[in-house]
C-alpha cells in the first residue's frame, strides 16, 4: 500500500519501504528516504531532478521549470508515479516505478509547441545527495576510472563537465570522467558511508539508447545521474522516451550493496552466454598485423613458434583492402600507411598482404598446429574513399545538415547507420560467406559502442537508434557463424554489460590501466584490490575478459606501456591479471626475448585450472607492507595465492592467510610457487602449521612475482622440489554457467 499527502509545497508519496518527495511548484525530487530516516537530496542546495537538451542547449538555462500534474497507482504490489513537468514548450513524464527500495525511472518528452524541435540528451538526476554525515560519507563509481572509497568532501567540489585530478580518477582518459553506459559500463554511482548502513545506487540500463553517468557537487554532497541519448527529430504534440534508469537503496555495508547490485542483472535478463565454447576460458591471445611480418606467407612461417610458446589463438588486425597511403604492408605508421580500419572493400583482401590462396594457407596452418584465428570486425563504417559512399549513400549517419559524418574520432571514414536493415544484412551476409570460405573462428568486433546519431530526415525512427543497431548485426552473425562452426565465437572489444549476452569474451581496457597506475605507484595495491573486487560484482556473472600490458591501442590510451615492454613491471603485472582470472593476450613483439617467461606462464594457466576457473579473493591477506598486492584464488578444495610486490624495493613481509575462510583443515603444508618452479623456503623452513600461515613471512624481491599454490603435507625432499603440477581436482574443470 501507498499513500500519498501535501505538505509545504511538497507532494510525498509513501510506500511501505521508502518515502518519495516532489515539488508542487517545479515538479523536481525534493525526498528521497526510509520511513522516519533523514532526507538524503538537496543537502546545502536544491536541484534539478529532470533536464532536457536541445539544438540550443539546456532548456532549464532559459526558463524554469513548473509542475502540471501526476498520478499515482498501485498494480500488483508496484507502485507507479508518473510527475508531469512544464519546461519551456517541453511536457516531461517522469515516471517512477517502486519495488520495496528499488526504483525504475524513465522518462517521456513531448513537444507541446508549434514547431519542430531537435532533442538531444534529457538528464534524470538525483539532486545534492549524500549518505551520512560529511565526515563519513563516500562516493563510488565501480567499473570507471575513480578510485574507490572517495571521501565525499573531495568529490562534492567537482562540477559537471570539469575533470578530476588522478587523485580522484587515476586512470581518466581522452576527455570523459565516465564509461558510457551500457556499452562501456554499467553506469553505476554510489553513496554510502562508514557508519549508516544504508547505501544509494543508481545505475542505467536499455538496449536502445545510451547514457553517460555524471556528477555535480556544491561543496557538501553530490548530484548523481545519467544523460540518456533519446536524439530525434520531435514534432508538434510527438514524444520520445529513452531508457531506464534504475534507484536502489541497499540496507547494510558496501559490500552487502555490491552484491545486491550483482543481483539486479538476472532480474533485468542480463545473463552471460551459456553456450561459450570451452577454449574461451583457456585461450593465449595474440595480437598482431599480418603487414608487420611481409604479409600472409611471411606471418604463416611464424605459426610454429608462436605456438610453441604456448599461443593458442591469433587475433588479425584488419586484413581487407584500406586505403593505403604508402602501397607497401601496413607497419604501424598511422600517419604515413593510413588506418587498416578505413577499409575501401571487404570484398577484397588488401593486396600488399597476400593472395586469397596465401591466406587460406595461414588459417589451415594455424588449425593444423592447433591454434584459432580471429579476424577484426570493423562496423564502425568504411574510408570515405570506399564504393559504399556513392553505391549506398543510405547506409550512413548524417548530421542534421545532411551531411556524412564520422563516428568514434575516425576522420577517415564515414559512419554506418547500424540500425539500417541493409546494413545489417550486409554485414551478416559478408562475415558468414568471409567465415564458411577461410574457416576462420571467429571475429573480434571492434569498437561496437554508442555513436553520433543519424539526423536523417527521412528516417521514421529516433537519431540515437543507430548505436544499439549493432545488436542486431552481432546477434545476427553470431547464430550464423555457429551453424558454420559451433566452436566458433565472438570477442568484443568493450567490457560494459551490454556485450556478454551476445559475446563470448571481452577486452577490459579498464582493468588493464588500473593494473599499470597500481604498478606505476599512483593507485595502492589496496586499493587496487578494491576496485577489482567491485569491478568484478558491477558486471555481468560469468564474463570472461582478456587483459593485457600491451595491445594495437595502448599508443594511444597509455603510451607507458609500450615504453615498459620487457620490464620487471610489465612482467608482475601480466602476473597479476594471470592471477585475477584474465585472458591474457600480447601484442607483436612482446615475445622477443620473452619466450621462456612467457611458455612458462602459459604452461602454468594451462596445468592449473583454479587459475581459470577459481573464484577471486581481494584483500583478504593482510601484508604489514603496504606495496604488496595479493588475490587469492579458490576452487573446490584447491587454494592459491598471487602475491605481488609493486615496490622498488626489497621488503621482508608478513602475510596472514585466512585459514578459517579458506576452510583449511588443521595439518602440515607447504607452498610451492610456481613463478620459480619451487617450494618456498624461508629460513630453512619448507612447511607450516595451519595456523602458521597467519604469520607468514616472505622475502620479496622489487616487483617479484609470487604463485603460491598451497598443498597439504610436507613437501618433497630438495632433490625432488621441482615437482610435477599437481593434478586437478576430480570434478569438471568446464567452467561453471551464470
Amino acid at each position: 500500500m501507498y499513500y500519498e499527502y501535501h505538505h509545504e509545497q511538497n507532494l510525498i508519496v509513501m510506500t511501505a519501504e521508502m518515502e518519495l518527495g516532489f515539488s508542487t511548484s517545479t515538479g523536481m525530487l525534493t525526498l528521497l528516504r526510509r520511513p522516519n530516516q533523514a532526507n538524503i537530496l538537496n543537502i546545502g542546495s536544491v536541484g534539478m531532478s529532470v533536464d532536457v537538451q536541445l539544438a540550443d542547449g539546456w532548456v532549464s538555462e532559459s526558463h524554469f521549470p513548473r509542475y502540471l500534474s501526476h498520478h499515482g497507482r498501485e498494480v500488483a504490489g508496484v507502485t507507479e508515479l508518473t510527475i508531469n513537468i512544464g519546461l519551456g514548450f517541453l511536457r516531461i513524464s517522469d515516471t517512477l516505478q517502486i519495488t520495496g527500495t528499488l526504483i525504475r525511472r524513465s522518462v517521456a518528452v513531448t513537444n507541446s509547441g508549434g514547431n519542430e524541435a531537435r532533442v538531444h540528451w534529457v538528464r534524470l538526476s538525483w539532486p545534492y545527495a549524500r549518505v551520512g554525515s560529511y565526515s563519513e560519507a563516500r562516493f563510488e563509481a565501480p567499473s570507471n576510472s575513480f578510485r574507490p572509497r572517495l571521501d565525499i568532501a573531495a568529490v562534492s567540489k567537482l562540477r559537471r563537465d570539469t575533470l578530476p585530478s588522478q587523485a580522484i580518477a587515476p586512470a581518466i582518459r581522452r576527455g570523459r570522467l565516465f564509461e558510457n553506459a551500457p556499452d562501456r559500463g554499467p553506469g553505476l554511482l554510489a553513496l554510502h558511508s562508514t557508519s549508516e548502513s544504508d547505501n544509494l545506487l543508481c545505475w542505467y540500463w536499455s538496449k536502445d539508447q545510451s547514457a553517460w553517468p555524471e556528477i555535480d557537487g556544491n561543496d557538501l554532497a553530490l548530484t548523481v545521474g545519467h544523460e540518456l541519448e533519446i536524439a530525434g527529430w520531435l514534432a508538434p504534440d510527438a514524444t520520445l522516451s529513452g531508457g531506464t534508469q534504475y534507484c536502489m537503496l541497499v540496507h547494510g555495508n558496501w559490500y552487502d550493496a555490491m552484491h545486491a547490485f550483482h543481483n539486479t542483472w538476472p532480474v533485468l535478463g542480463v545473463r552471460s552466454l551459456a553456450d561459450v565454447p570451452d577454449w574461451v576460458c583457456a585461450a593465449n591471445i595474440f595480437e598482431t598485423h599480418v603487414g608487420l611480418w611481409g604479409g600472409f606467407a611471411q606471418f604463416t612461417q611464424e605459426l610454429a613458434r608462436l605456438r610453441d610458446l604456448g599461443f593458442d589463438t591469433i587475433n588479425l588486425m584488419p586484413i581487407w583492402r584500406y586505403n593505403n597511403l604508402s602501397g607497401k604492408p601496413w607497419d604501424m605508421n598511422w600517419q604515413a600507411a593510413g588506418s587498416p580500419y578505413a577499409i575501401e572493400d571487404f570484398e577484397q583482401l588488401e593486396p600488399t598482404l597476400g593472395t586469397e590462396a596465401e591466406f587460406k594457407a595461414l588459417v589451415d596452418q594455424a588449425h593444423a598446429l592447433g591454434m584459432r584465428v580471429l579476424c577484426d570486425l570493423v562496423v564502425q563504417g568504411c574510408s570515405r574513399t570506399a564504393r559504399y559512399v556513392q553505391e549506398r549513400p543510405g547506409w550512413f549517419c548524417r548530421d542534421e545538415r545532411g551531411r556524412l559524418v564520422s563516428s568514434h574520432g575516425w576522420n577517415d571514414t564515414y559512419s554506418f547507420d547500424w540500425a539500417n536493415p541493409e546494413v545489417q544484412d550486409f554485414y551478416v551476409d559478408w562475415t558468414t560467406r568471409f567465415a564458411q570460405t577461410y574457416q576462420i573462428d571467429g571475429w573480434r568486433v571492434d569498437a561496437p559502442h554508442r555513436k553520433e546519431p543519424n539526423w536523417d530526415r527521412r528516417l521514421e525512427r529516433m537519431a540515437a537508434s543507430t548505436s544499439f543497431g549493432v545488436l542486431t548485426i552481432v546477434e545476427r552473425m553470431r547464430q550464423a557463424l555457429r551453424q558454420i562452426n559451433p566452436q566458433a565465437a565472438l570477442l568484443c572489444e568493450l567490457y560494459g554489460p551490454l556485450f556478454p549476452t551476445n559475446h563470448d569474451f571481452a577486452y577490459d581496457y579498464l582493468a588493464h590501466l588500473m593494473f599499470f597506475h597500481a604498478g606505476l605507484g599512483v593507485l595502492s595495491p589496496y586499493e587496487l584490490g578494491e576496485w577489482l573486487e567491485d569491478h568484478f560484482l558491477a558486471l555481468p556473472k560469468g564474463a570472461i575478459r582478456v587483459c593485457f600490458t600491451e595491445t594495437h591501442d595502448t599508443r594511444d590510451v597509455n603510451p607507458i606501456a609500450d615504453a615498459v615492454r620487457g620490464s620487471r613491471l610489465a612482467r608482475l603485472l601480466m602476473i597479476g591479471m594471470v592471477g585475477c582470472g584474465f585472458v591474457p593476450m600480447l601484442w607483436t613483439g612482446q615475445e622477443v626475448g620473452q619466450e621462456a617467461w612467457i611458455k612458462q606462464v602459459f604452461n602454468i594457466r594451462a596445468n592449473y585450472p583454479i587459475l581459470r576457473h577459481g573464484k577471486q579473493l581481494f584483500n583478504v591477506m593482510p601484508c604489514d607492507v603496504p606495496s604488496v598486492w595479493s588475490v587469492l584464488r579458490v576452487w573446490h578444495e584447491e587454494r592459491l595465492a598471487v602475491v605481488l610486490n609493486m615496490g622498488p624495493h626489497r621488503r621482508t613481509a608478513t602475510l596472514s592467510m585466512p585459514v578459517d575462510r579458506m576452510q583449511m583443515a588443521e595439518g602440515e603444508y607447504h607452498l610451492f610457487d610456481l613463478v620459480r618452479e619451487q617450494v618456498l623456503e624461508h629460513a630453512g623452513r619448507r612447511s607450516w602449521r595451519r595456523d602458521d600461515l597467519l604469520n607468514l613471512t616472505l622475502i620479496l624481491e622489487p616487483f617479484d612475482s609470487l604463485m603460491l599454490h598451497i598443498r597439504p603435507g610436507s613437501p618433497p625432499d630438495p632433490a625432488a622440489a621441482k615437482a610435477e603440477p599437481a593434478a586437478a581436482p576430480s570434478t569438471t574443470t568446464r567452467r561453471k554457467k551464470a
